[in-house]
């Protein structure tokens, strides 16, 4: 949405990173704990370094829905690759967490 409203000038480059940094503090959250099972993570390290530079150039054109429509598909598809990452490790999650030892903590 913060993209979107930045397309239309109506949010700010701040804004966008301000977004972009709290998806960060969230996929660090995600990460740590997938990790604390023993499930890796390495396939999304990317991700978060790939969406920074898509956002940074996008950021660094002149607010428009045009402008927005040019990166959108890289965007897109890197969010995609996040959530199919991320669909990919649901199976090992529910195993480590169903467990007898998932009520002590592995952290």
């Amino acid at each position: 949405e913060s993209l979107r409203l930045w397309s239309l000038s109506q949010a700010t480059p701040e804004q966008v990173s301000d977004c972009y940094m709290q998806f960060g503090v969230e996929f660090n959250v995600i990460v740590r704990a997938f990790e604390g099972y023993g499930i890796g993570t390495g396939d999304l390290h990317p991700i978060p370094a790939s969406l920074r530079t898509a956002l940074e150039n996008l950021l660094g054109e002149d607010p428009s829905p045009h402008a927005l429509a040019m990166y959108m598909p890289e965007i897109r598809g890197l969010l995609y690759d996040l959530l199919q990452g991320l669909k990919a490790k649901q199976a090992p999650w529910k195993a480590a967490t169903s467990g007898p030892l998932s009520a002590g903590s592995r952290e």
